[in-house]
This record gives C-alpha cells, structure tokens and sequence, in this order.
C-alpha cells in the first residue's frame, strides 16, 4: 500500500509539473519573457505554496490574470502575496474570482499593488461580521467602483453602504449594484441636487463640487428619516433620486444608513484581517498536509526542470512515436 501510494503521488506530482510548465508558458506568451526570466516569479509561487499551504497551480494561473491585466512583475509578485492569503481566510471561496475583483480595485481606486492585502481585509472583515458574501462585495465593486469612485467615495464607503442594503433586502448582489450605480449617477445631476435643496438636502460643497455618496446618503437620512415608506414626499423623492425602477434600493439605503456606518468601521478596522486569519491557519491540519504535499511538488518541478530529465521525457516521447509508426 505505501509504495502503492508513492508510486501514484509521484505519478500525479510529474503531471503536476508538467502541467505547471505549460501554464508558465502561457505567461511567457503573455508578457513576451522567457522562462529564465520568469524565475523570480517561480520562486514567489513557490515560496508562498509551501510557507502558506496554497496550490501552486492555482497560484500560476493567478498569476497570468494578473499579467494579462497589466500588472508589472514586481506588481504581480506583491499582488499574488496578499491574494494567496485569500485562500486562508473563511469568506473567499475562489481565488480566480478573487482575482478578478482585486483587479477591478486595483484598477478603479488607484491605490497600488500595495494596497491591496489592506483592501481585500476589508472585504474580509465585512463579510465576516455582516450578513453578505466577499463574494458580493466583489460584485459591487466590479460593477460600481467606478461610478462610486467617480463621486467621490472611497472602497470601504461602498462596501459599507452596500452591506446596508445587502443585509436588509436580501436582494442578489447583482440587483442591488445596479441600483446602486443608478441612483449615484442620478444623485450628482444639477437636477436632482436643485430638487433636494428644497428638503434642506445640499449636496454641493462651497466650491461647487458634489459632497461624495456618503455624505449625500448621511443627509438624505437626516431629511427623511422621519417619513414613512408610503409618505408620498418620500415617494417623491426616491423617484428621483433613484428612478422607478431602482426606488426599492434608496429606501434601506436611507433606512439602514447606521448598519453602513457600523459596516465601515468594521472595514477600517479589519485591514489586517487576511495576515491575522492566515496565522491562524496555520494551525489547521489540512493546511500543513498541504504545505508537505507542495514542498514534495516544488521538488518534482525542480527535478523535471532538470536537463537530465529533459532527455530522458525526449528520448521516451521519441521511442512511443516510432512504436505508434
């Protein structure tokens, strides 16, 4: 049973490698390097398969996403650190998806490679506290960021205003991202702040520009907290602030802005949640099975790279292709 066991380890670590190769090649391909100069990125995947218990392979392919966004490589090597430590934390479920979003953030708030372990804990922390997925986080932020941004705000301001209506409605994170986008959009035409200055709502500083969707939020709350869902004033209003269709999203948007507020404190605050859920980890069983199991992988990749083994795969594909002639 043991060699049994080792025989179809090795076997699945050879296919593993090989398979690895071909993935690197594709990087290569994308960035236009070769394969030597893409060593330091080998040692990177490396270095955090084996140290955090995370694939390899997952991370590879992590990787060429990053490539295929632009990233630089010394970008990509600091990206790749914090989303490696995605996979250690309970609320992420898919660190291609994961990937996808941290590009979107990269990408829309403009706050660097860096940044990102800080922004993706946030995400962290607020799914982990409130009633939404990290998942739907990386909904909104894909679909809204930029609109968001636009008006002024920041990532952990949009996180925490859609938590308040994420966790209230229960509506797909998908619905309420377009609200969302609508109703931003709307709030910032000469129009509407005209309209809203009748109710004591001002939404232009004294330089004329739009005071950013929290704020705009903040005071929408004060002004119509009061009134009832069926107040035809705060019908009025709603219609056009957010449009018929999207009224649904402005009314727990105002209703529950002391959820969002909460919410942000909690993503402030929880910057330093993937380090410290990845320590904690480190404990579980599972994941020192999986350090082992890349640390054998890391040596069957260095042992196929070998130009010993290169002869040997060559002199092998070539006695199979004479045997099928």
């Amino acid at each position: 049973r043991a060699v049994s066991l080792f025989t179809n380890t090795l076997g699945e670590a050879v296919r593993e490698s090989i398979a690895f190769e071909r993935e690197l090649i594709k990087i290569s391909q994308v960035t236009g390097k070769t394969i030597s100069e893409l060593k330091d990125l080998t040692n990177t995947i490396t270095s955090l398969s084996t140290g955090l218990g995370v694939s390899s392979s997952q991370l590879l392919k992590t990787s060429r996403i990053l490539s295929q966004a632009g990233f630089s490589a010394r970008e990509a090597e600091i990206a790749l650190s914090s989303l490696a430590k995605t996979e250690l934390a309970p609320t992420f479920t898919n660190i291609i998806d994961t990937t996808e979003g941290a590009v979107a953030i990269f990408n829309q708030f403009k706050q660097g490679a860096a940044a990102l372990e800080a922004q993706l804990g946030s995400i962290n922390a607020v799914a982990g506290k409130f009633a939404v997925e990290a998942g739907d986080l990386i909904t909104v932020i894909r679909r809204t960021g930029g609109v968001f941004k636009a008006a002024g705000g920041d990532l952990n301001e949009l996180l925490a205003l859609f938590t308040s209506v994420r966790s209230t409605t229960r509506e797909s994170a998908e619905s309420i991202s377009t609200g969302l986008k609508t109703i931003f959009t709307r709030i910032q035409r000469p129009k509407t702040i005209e309209f809203l200055r009748q109710f004591g709502v001002e939404l232009q500083d004294v330089s004329g520009k739009f005071v950013g969707p929290t704020e705009a939020v903040r005071q929408l709350t004060e002004a119509f907290a009061g009134l009832d869902g069926g107040d035809l004033t705060f019908v009025k209003v709603g219609e056009e602030v957010a449009g018929f269709r999207q009224i649904g999203k402005i009314i727990p948007l105002i209703r529950e802005f002391a959820v969002a507020q909460e919410a942000l404190k909690v993503a402030q605050k929880g910057q330093d949640s993937l380090a410290e859920n990845a320590a904690t980890a480190q404990l579980a069983l599972a994941v020192r099975i999986g350090k082992t199991q890349e640390k054998f992988q890391a040596l069957i990749r260095e042992i196929v790279g070998t130009q010993s083994f290169q002869v040997l795969a060559n002199t092998i594909l070539t006695l199979a292709d004479a045997f099928i002639k």
